[in-house]
Formats: C-alpha cells, sequence, structure tokens
C-alpha cells in the first residue's frame, strides 16, 4: 500500500485547470519529486495533499485512508493530516531560540516538558545541529535554517514529509552542499517524502523517482536515469538537460541488433542509431542528441559512423566547459568538451571533425 495516493486529481481556479487528472503514488519510504516549470501544477498538487487546498475531483488518500473526497463528501483538516511541511520560506519565528522554533510544533499536545525536549533533541541531532539551540535565526546561515526547518518537522514525527523548493532561497553552492545532506537525511530516517522542485539536477539527486509535470498533466514518470535516458516526448526531452533536436525519419530497423538508420535532413546524411529502449519508436518525428555526448576531434577520427566535417562557427567558455556551435549540412549544434580538451582551448582551428555516437541518437516519438 502506498503512503500518499492521488487518484485522478483535478483542481481549477476559475476556468484554469491547473490539475488535469493527475494520479500517482508515493511508496514507504520512498522520495519522489515532482518536475517542471513555474504554474505546472506541482505545487497546486502538493497543496491537495497537505490540505491547504480542496479539489473539484478525485481522491487523495494517505496510508490507504480517504483525506480528500469531493465525491464522497470528505475533507480531512491539515493538522488531522500528521504531514510536515517545509516551503520556500522557512517560517522561523525570529524571536525565538533554534530550540524554541523547534519545539513550537510539539508544544500545547499531550507530551510533557521531558519528552518535548527529547524530541527535540533528536530532531536536532538528526540534522547536525546540537549545540545551536540557543541561537536566534539570524545568527545561523541559511544551510542551516534550512535544516532547522526540517527538524521542526522531524520533531513532529511526521507520517509524511512535504517539500516545496526548499532550497530555492541558497546561493548555489550552499544548495548544491544541501542537497546532499537532505537526501542522506531522508534516507537515513527512512521517512517517505515528496519533493517539489523546477531544478532538475536537484530532483536527481535526491529523489528515487520523479514526475515531469506540464500544464497540469503528467509527461512522464520515472527513476532520474530512464528520464535522462529515455524521455517520452518533446517536452520531456527538451526540459531534462540540454540537447540537440533534429527533425528525423526512421530509414531502416534492426531489432535483433538493437540498432535504426534515421534519415536526418538537416545534417544531409543518415545516423546510425543503438537503443536500449524495449521498443524502437517507428513513428519517430525528432531525435534527440545531447551537447555533452558528442566528440570534437581535429584530425577524422577512427569510426565506422556518423562522423562529420564540421565548421565551428563560435565559442561559449563557461569555465569547466566549453560549448562549441557548429554547423554541418544545415544544422547548426552545440557541442560541450571539458576544459581539459584541446579544442576548448583553440579559437583558431575552425574545420574539425564531429563524432555522434550510435548510443547518443535518442528516437523521440511524434505526439
Amino acid at each position: 500500500m502506498d503512503k500518499i495516493e492521488v487518484k485522478d486529481e483535478v483542481k481549477r481556479f476559475g476556468k484554469l485547470e491547473a490539475v488535469n487528472h493527475v494520479s500517482f503514488g508515493v511508496a514507504e519510504g520512498e522520495v519522489l519529486s515532482l518536475l517542471g516549470p513555474s504554474g505546472c501544477g506541482k505545487t497546486t498538487v502538493l497543496r491537495s495533499i497537505a490540505g491547504l487546498d480542496t479539489i473539484e475531483e478525485g481522491e487523495i488518500l494517505l496510508d490507504g485512508e480517504v483525506v480528500t473526497s469531493p465525491k464522497k463528501k470528505i475533507f480531512v483538516s491539515p493538522e488531522k493530516r500528521h504531514l510536515g511541511l517545509i516551503f520556500q520560506s522557512y517560517a522561523l519565528w525570529p524571536h525565538m531560540t533554534v530550540y524554541k522554533n523547534v519545539a513550537f510544533g510539539v508544544e500545547g499536545g499531550k507530551r510533557n516538558k521531558k519528552e518535548i525536549a527529547n524530541s527535540v533533541a533528536r530532531a536536532l541531532e538528526l540534522v547536525n545541529l546540537s549545540g545551536l539551540e540557543h541561537r536566534y535565526p539570524s545568527q545561523l546561515s541559511g544551510g542551516q535554517q534550512q535544516r532547522v526547518a526540517v527538524a521542526r518537522n522531524l520533531a513532529y514525527e511526521p507520517k509524511v514529509l512535504l517539500l516545496d523548493e526548499p532550497l530555492s532561497n541558497l546561493d548555489l553552492k550552499e544548495r548544491e552542499r544541501m542537497r546532499g545532506e537532505l537526501k542522506g537525511l531522508l534516507k537515513r530516517i527512512g521517512i517517505t517524502a515528496l519533493y517539489v522542485t523546477h531544478d532538475q539536477e536537484e530532483a536527481f539527486v535526491i529523489s528515487d523517482r520523479v514526475i515531469v509535470m506540464k500544464e497540469g498533466k503528467i509527461m512522464q514518470v520515472g527513476t532520474p536515469e530512464t528520464i535522462y535516458e529515455d524521455p517520452v516526448n518533446m517536452f520531456v526531452a527538451e526540459f531534462i538537460g540540454r540537447a540537440n533536436m533534429l527533425k528525423a525519419r526512421l530509414v531502416e530497423l534492426d531489432e535483433r541488433r538493437a540498432t535504426a538508420r534515421i534519415n536526418v535532413p538537416d545534417l544531409g546524411s543518415d545516423l546510425m542509431c543503438k537503443y536500449e529502449c524495449k521498443e524502437f519508436p517507428k513513428d519517430l518525428s525528432l531525435i534527440l542528441v545531447r551537447h555533452n555526448e558528442m566528440g570534437l576531434y581535429e584530425s577524422k577520427p577512427d569510426f565506422r559512423e556518423n562522423v562529420f566535417e564540421v565548421e565551428v562557427t563560435s565559442r561559449e567558455y563557461r569555465g569547466s566547459i566549453t560549448d562549441h556551435k557548429v554547423r554541418v549540412g544545415n544544422a547548426n549544434l552545440v557541442v560541450t568538451t571539458h576544459r581539459f580538451c584541446s579544442l576548448a582551448r583553440s579559437t583558431k582551428k575552425k574545420e574539425v571533425y564531429l563524432h555522434i555516437p550510435p548510443e547518443a541518437v535518442k528516437p523521440i516519438p511524434c505526439e
């Protein structure tokens, strides 16, 4: 039985259908991310699970119990759903110490002072903030404040933790560090978590599975590896990672060898594709080749297939990587190389060779 179940949810704001018949489950101990651009409905889904928003159709269950069902006229109030909530704003009381902020969620219940103190101490130990009980939020870094918000929810001992872009207020370095810490913490305590973000890397690092959303609908559900390597449509392919998209059509398919010959008009040539998906999409209209999965060479490389002489039209230095804009046939492609590649440091070499590995050619089905 899933810890969270969302069944055919519909949520409208006036005439806008913000959530359009969305269904999914989150297993016990799983970390699932809702990933998508702003306005795709991911936060609305989270708020409906928390009981902060009503829905027009569908059902929401926690631990197998219906907590929202317009048809059955069931709506369990947020405080009775026993959920932990962490938002973009950590919502810490500035006039309260760390101890008081963490204890705030468990005071006023049936626990005595000793039980509350034990709960706070355990929660602070879990997030590595023991010894900072008497500090105020203004005396903490952004990352520490985020951990106080997590600790406050853990002290409450919720069934499920809901996180709405909790790292978005941190700078890049702190965000990268904290997402690793947060992943380790969620797995260590084994809590079921639903994580909302628009950041692909964040979703991939933290999650067991990812749901990609667009305009209130689910586009694809899968592990980070599946989402990245086998996008099911053009939206997912373009949203995840950085890639070149080219119009294409299937010429020949060899299912025994799991290879395909694909005609790419803009290249003025065919490409060989070696695929791993269970069934090759014979109705493909596009192919995807990611920027960092191709190679540039000063002299012609010894590959049998997918080698082209190209013209470098410009280069963009990005520190650890360099983006090379190249032209081949009528196609303009971007090829990314690491900083130690000789071509990354050369600004004079214009005519070079491009190799597109057959495994890097991803077919995109017609929609």
